[in-house]
């Protein structure tokens, strides 16, 4: 690019000046690796994730339509987490996350708390998009992770009753259950 041609806006949105969210997206990843290995030590069998891209989703005012965080990840990682999870036995979760800049960066913790599993998901959304989404939270009283395929078929889905932390109010300092 020359001197006298203006910057790609596309260009300017997307950088990282100060490396804030590189940094935190780094440090969640650690945090989730540290989590996993503490539940790992303790016997438990464990899945961790990282979402390859995280979006806020709501109904738009069609109340059939699922809303919530939905990480889209790798069809390999979608296989095995169809594979280890069964809504019915995972039953609690915990959040670990903080907000940097306009992101919230997040682990989700789902826990089968009877067979001793957790899958552990790696995220990150722009809060600046979640207004709709949290309206429905707020209107339904609850808010849901979806785990989805790149090619958009949900692989499994949690429902959160308490869900200040996944839209970063924590309830207790950043964590909830």
């Amino acid at each position: 690019m020359s001197e006298n041609q203006p910057a790609d806006p596309h260009s300017e949105r997307v950088k990282d000046a100060t490396a804030a969210e590189t940094e935190a997206w780094k440090q969640e990843l650690e945090e989730m690796e540290q989590i996993a290995q503490e539940r790992r030590d303790d016997g438990w069998e464990v899945l961790t994730m990282s979402a390859g891209h995280t979006n806020t989703v709501s109904r738009d005012g069609d109340a059939d339509e699922q809303f919530g965080i939905c990480h889209i990840v790798p069809d390999s990682d979608a296989d095995a987490f169809a594979e280890f999870y069964d809504e019915e036995s995972f039953t609690e979760y915990l959040v670990y996350g903080r907000p940097i800049e306009a992101y919230l960066y997040l682990v989700t913790e789902l826990i089968d708390p009877v067979n001793e599993r957790a899958v552990l998901i790696a995220g990150r959304y722009n809060r600046m998009y979640a207004d709709g989404m949290i309206s429905d939270a707020n209107e339904e009283g609850v808010l849901y992770t979806h785990v989805q395929k790149i090619n958009g078929t949900v692989v499994g889905s949690f429902e959160h009753e308490t869900y200040g932390p996944l839209i970063g109010e924590p309830e207790e300092p950043g964590v909830a259950e």
